[in-house]
C-alpha cells in the first residue's frame, strides 16, 4: 500500500489501482468532481506539493483537457491520476465559489512561480501636460509612445504586461531558464527604449512644444504568474515583492540622474557584456535597507548577442489551405533568421499579456526566401487565432531548434516516414537534400512514405509528386483509410513488407520518422523488429495531434 497525504487533512492509504479521486471518496473526503470523474471539467484538480515522480504519466483525457484548460505541469486531475508511490497534493477547488470560478474562468494559467526579469518605465512629470493640453492630444502623443515602445519590448522577447497611466510593466522570460539570455534582453529592451525615445520626442518638440523622459528600472526574482480579477475580465499578470521592486528601481532614477537602474540580481547576469556607470547603495521608497543599484550606459553588442537566446519578429504573407483543416502560413524571412532543416520553432502572439505559444516544425528548405509552417484547426483559442491572422499581422518566433535535421555524414539511402502532419520536417529536409544535389553535391537516394487516412489529408501531395519526377527521389503515399476510386498507390500502414517493396537493403539506410506519439512509436517498433538498429532512427513527435 502507499499513501496520500492532503494538505489540510489527514494522510490515507490509497490502493495503487485507484485514481486519487477515488482514494479521496473512498476515505470520506469531499472532493469536488462536476462531471462525474469523466474528465470533462477540471473540479477534481490537485495541486502535487511532493512525489511528483510517483504519479503516472498523463493520459490522453487528462492532456487534452489540460491544453484546454492550461493546467502546469504540477496540476494533475485527481480523476485521472494514479499513484505509483507515496504523494503529498492539495485539492485545489474546495466549495461551491470555487466550482462557480472554475466553470466561468477560462483559465490559462492556475497559479505558478517563475523567475523572470521585469521592467518597468514611466514618463517624467507627465500630469503638468496632461493638464495643460487638449485630452486628444493627451492621449495620441500616449499612444505614438507605448506603440514604439512596445515594439521595441517584443522585439527583445518581452511580454507587455500592463499599462498603468504613463508607465509600462513588461516581464522577460516566461517559460525560460536561461538568467543570463532573460536578463540581458531586458536590459538590452530598455537601452533601446531610451533610443527609440527620441523618434516620438521629435514628433513630440515639433507638434506639441513638448519633450518626454522617462526612467526605466529592472529587477529580476520570483513572481507569481496568474489571472486575477472578475472572470469576465480577467487579466493575466504577475505580483510579488519583485515587481515592487522593479517599480522602486524606476521611481529612482530620478533622483540618481540616471535614465536607467537595475537591481544588483539583473547585473550579475549582464556583467559580461554590460558597460555600467555608477555602482551605489541606496534606499528604495516602502523596502527597509539599502540596495545595491548600478547604472547601465550600454552593452557591448557582440558579446550580447553571443548571450542572447534570439527571438523574431515573423510577417505573415499568406495562408493557405493545404490538406482538409490544414493550412500553410507563409512568414517573410528575416535576415538574421538561421534554421536546420528539420527544426521547429516556437510561436506566440505579440500585444498580448498571455503566455500561450506553440510548436511548429519549419516546413520550408533552408534556401527558401520565407518560413513556412503548417497546421491543423482543432479547435482551440490559440489556432482560431492564427487562422484570423491577416496578410502583415507578424508573430513571435523563437530561435530554431530541434534534434531531427540531416547528418553530416549520410548512410547509402535516406528513409523518411511520415504519418499525417508529421510530414512537415520531413518535406524540409528532402527539399534542402535535392537544392543540394542540385548545386552538385553528392546525396543518397531518398526514400519517402507517407501515410494518411484519406487521399484528402496528403500534405504537399502535388509538390512531392513534382520532386519524385527528380533522379534518386522516391515518393510513396499510403492510404490506411477509406481509397479514392483511381487510387493506384500503397493501401494501409507501413509495414516492413511495404518497406521491402521499395528498398534493397534496410539495414543499411538511415530512417527518420515524424507525426504523432503513437504513430512514431510504431513505425520505431517496426523498424527495430527487422533489424535496424536504434541509432540509425531518429525520431520527431507532434503531440496534441491524433
Amino acid at each position: 500500500m502507499l499513501q496520500i497525504k492532503y494538505e489540510n487533512f489527514k494522510a490515507v492509504q490509497a490502493n495503487p489501482e485507484d485514481t486519487i479521486l477515488e482514494t479521496s471518496l473512498k476515505n470520506g473526503l469531499e472532493h469536488m468532481h462536476a462531471c462525474g470523474g469523466q474528465a470533462r471539467c477540471s473540479t477534481c484538480r490537485v495541486l502535487v506539493l511532493e512525489g511528483a515522480e510517483n504519479l503516472e504519466p498523463r493520459n490522453e483525457s487528462e492532456r487534452s483537457l489540460a491544453r484546454r484548460r492550461g493546467l502546469e505541469n504540477n496540476v494533475r486531475l485527481a480523476c485521472q491520476t494514479r499513484p505509483r508511490g507515496d504523494v503529498h497534493v492539495r485539492r485545489l477547488v474546495l466549495d461551491d465559489q470555487d466550482y462557480e470560478a472554475v466553470r466561468e474562468r477560462s483559465v490559462r494559467t492556475t497559479g505558478r512561480e517563475e523567475t523572470v526579469a521585469i521592467l518597468f518605465s514611466d514618463i517624467r512629470s507627465f500630469t503638468s501636460f496632461s493638464e495643460s493640453n487638449l485630452p486628444y492630444d493627451v492621449i495620441h502623443l500616449l499612444n505614438r509612445y507605448f506603440e514604439t515602445m512596445g515594439e521595441v519590448v517584443l522585439a527583445n522577447g518581452g511580454i507587455i504586461d500592463k499599462y498603468i497611466g504613463d508607465g509600462l510593466m513588461a516581464s522577460f522570460g516566461l517559460k525560460e531558464s536561461d538568467a543570463e539570455s532573460i536578463c540581458v534582453r531586458a536590459v538590452n529592451a530598455g537601452l533601446q527604449m531610451l533610443q527609440k525615445l527620441e523618434e516620438v520626442n521629435q514628433y513630440a518638440r515639433k507638434h506639441l512644444d513638448y519633450e518626454i523622459h522617462i526612467g526605466v528600472g529592472i529587477h529580476y526574482g520570483p513572481v507569481v504568474v496568474g489571472e486575477l480579477g472578475h472572470h469576465s475580465n480577467a487579466a493575466f499578470t504577475l505580483i510579488g515583492d519583485s515587481v515592487n521592486m522593479a517599480a522602486r528601481l524606476e521611481s529612482k532614477t530620478k533622483k540618481a540622474g540616471a535614465p536607467l537602474l537595475v537591481s544588483d540580481s539583473v547585473y550579475q547576469n549582464v556583467k559580461r557584456c554590460a558597460i555600467k556607470g555608477r555602482t551605489f547603495r541606496a534606499p528604495l521608497k516602502g523596502k527597509t535597507g539599502d540596495f545595491l543599484v548600478y547604472e547601465i550606459k550600454e552593452l557591448d553588442r557582440q558579446k550580447a548577442c553571443d548571450i542572447i537566446d534570439q527571438v523574431f519578429m515573423l510577417t505573415l504573407d499568406v495562408t493557405e489551405v493545404k490538406a482538409r483543416g490544414t493550412f500553410l502560413f507563409r512568414f517573410d524571412r528575416p535576415e538574421n533568421f538561421h534554421f536546420k532543416a528539420g527544426q521547429s520553432i516556437e510561436i506566440r502572439f505579440p500585444r498580448d499579456s498571455r503566455t500561450e505559444s506553440r510548436t511548429f516544425s519549419i516546413a520550408s528548405s533552408e534556401q527558401d526566401p520565407f518560413v513556412e509552417i503548417v497546421t491543423r484547426d482543432t479547435g482551440s483559442d490559440f489556432k482560431k487565432r492564427m487562422l484570423e491572422m491577416k496578410p502583415g499581422d507578424q508573430v513571435i518566433a523563437t530561435a530554431a531548434g530541434g534534434l531531427l535535421n540531416i547528418p553530416e555524414q549520410t548512410a547509402d539511402s535516406l528513409v523518411f516516414l511520415g504519418a499525417g502532419i508529421g510530414i512537415t520536417p520531413l518535406y524540409s529536409m528532402i527539399r534542402t537534400l535535392l537544392a543540394r544535389r542540385a548545386r552538385g553535391e553528392a546525396v543518397p537516394d531518398i526514400l519517402l512514405i507517407s501515410s494518411n487516412r484519406n487521399y484528402d489529408s496528403f500534405l504537399f501531395h502535388r509538390e512531392l509528386l513534382h520532386l519524385s519526377q527528380e533522379p534518386g527521389f522516391f515518393y510513396v503515399p499510403t492510404v490506411t483509410g477509406d481509397l479514392p476510386g483511381d487510387w493506384n498507390e500503397e493501401v494501409g500502414r507501413i509495414t516492413p513488407e511495404m518497406l521491402r517493396r521499395h528498398m534493397l537493403e534496410p539495414e543499411k539506410a538511415e530512417y527518420f520518422l515524424a507525426g504523432p506519439p503513437v504513430a512514431v512509436r510504431d513505425l520505431r517498433d517496426t523498424l527495430l523488429s527487422m533489424g535496424i538498429v536504434s541509432g540509425r532512427v531518429h525520431t520527431e513527435e507532434f503531440y496534441g495531434y491524433t
